[in-house]
């Protein structure tokens, strides 16, 4: 009696995941908007357009002193209602300027373990003394690149109009000036459906 039941059990469970069935499918990046939120292919159109517009000013490059200056980058300050990943955004910002060839980044997500590292090389007495590195050789950062993304919100008789706003800034800091700024904004619109009976 007992397997009887065991077996019942095992056939019921069969049958409730034949009938529920889960779909996945690739879409595309650039699609119809869903919700009035920021959504991923807004936060990628709008850093690249950033992008581009630094990379063609060059007017910065130029006052620095010499081509591909050393950047230092900080996250990208959320000030929005949204949970976005920004260390995600930071990167695809670091990313795009590293594939350009005119800018050199500073990491300093590794500067504990590089100072080990060069540690170890000058202490074991396995590495030739002429040519490791020794402490205090790496660049300083030369530029410093920052920003935010802000958001303004209103709802008014079922409609929600969202404002988003992308800030960049770059700063020379040996002079303190800042060298490069620019701004993309976003606005969505959603409406709120209501059904009458």
């Amino acid at each position: 009696m007992k397997a009887c039941y065991i077996g019942l059990a095992a056939l019921a469970a069969m049958s409730m995941a034949g009938c529920s069935t889960v779909t996945a499918r690739e879409t595309q990046l650039d699609r119809k908007a869903m919700t009035a939120a920021l959504e991923p292919q807004d936060v990628r159109r709008t850093v690249e357009k950033m992008v581009d517009s630094m990379l063609q000013d060059e007017e910065f490059i130029k006052e620095v002193g010499g081509s591909r200056p050393v950047l230092d980058i900080s996250g990208i300050q959320n000030r929005s209602t949204m949970h976005l990943d920004m260390a995600s955004i930071t990167d695809s910002i670091r990313t795009k300027l590293l594939r350009s060839r005119k800018f050199r980044f500073m990491d300093r997500t590794t500067s504990g373990e590089d100072a080990q590292f060069m540690n170890d090389q000058a202490m074991n007495g396995l590495t030739d003394p002429s040519k490791a590195i020794a402490a205090g050789q790496q660049s300083a950062a030369q530029m410093y690149l920052y920003g935010a993304l802000t958001e303004m919100r209103q709802q008014v008789d079922g409609v929600t109009d969202r404002y988003y706003k992308f800030t960049l800034n770059l700063k020379d800091l040996r002079t303190g000036e800042l060298v490069w700024s620019d701004e993309q904004e976003i606005r969505k619109e959603q409406t709120k459906s209501t059904m009458g009976f």
